[in-house]
């Protein structure tokens, strides 16, 4: 059970969780079909201490964090320096209302995802280029160094004469 007022904290972390898929409905008027359960929760940690999980709330919207916290005192909010979230900026714009003081940093894990996005891309492009296609492929015949059905530029060997592994001027 979760305690209805935590421990003041110095760094918070709010992240969203979604439990179980979301129930949809007919809208018996309209017949248009809509969210009878969307199981999208907020949960906000204790970052600094061993408190753990502070709080969890139904929803994703900016009001329920904004509800969240002002049910915490004063001299709570005011001892948090630090919140951690991943870059939605539904958190942001409530931790700015109501923990003005505090520095808002991105969460390491959603980091390195916004950073691996661009290298993600560039390593997808390369093969594509490289290859003509997306990924590996296990061919008899082809180009040895990528599996193509042409040879790569400068590659002395007849695709027809040699098996993938054999080319004297391909590496691989």
């Amino acid at each position: 059970m979760l305690p209805a007022q935590p421990e003041p904290v110095q760094a918070l972390g709010i992240d969203e969780i979604r439990r179980g898929r979301p129930r949809w409905i007919p809208d018996e008027a309209t017949g248009i079909w809509q969210t009878a359960v969307d199981r999208w929760h907020v949960s906000f940690v204790d970052l600094s201490g061993k408190q753990g999980l502070l709080g969890q709330v139904e929803g994703r919207t900016a009001q329920a964090v904004i509800t969240w916290l002002a049910d915490r005192d004063q001299a709570w909010r005011d001892a948090v320096r630090y919140v951690a979230v991943d870059m939605c900026t539904i958190f942001k714009s409530a931790i700015r209302r109501v923990l003005p003081q505090a520095t808002l940093v991105v969460d390491h894990f959603h980091l390195v995802q916004l950073a691996n996005q661009p290298l993600t891309e560039v390593r997808r492009r390369v093969t594509v280029t490289h290859r003509g296609r997306r990924g590996p492929r296990a061919t008899a015949s082809g180009n040895c160094a990528t599996g193509s059905p042409a040879p790569p530029p400068g590659c002395a060997a007849s695709t027809s004469t040699l098996s993938s592994t054999s080319c004297p001027t391909c590496p691989g």
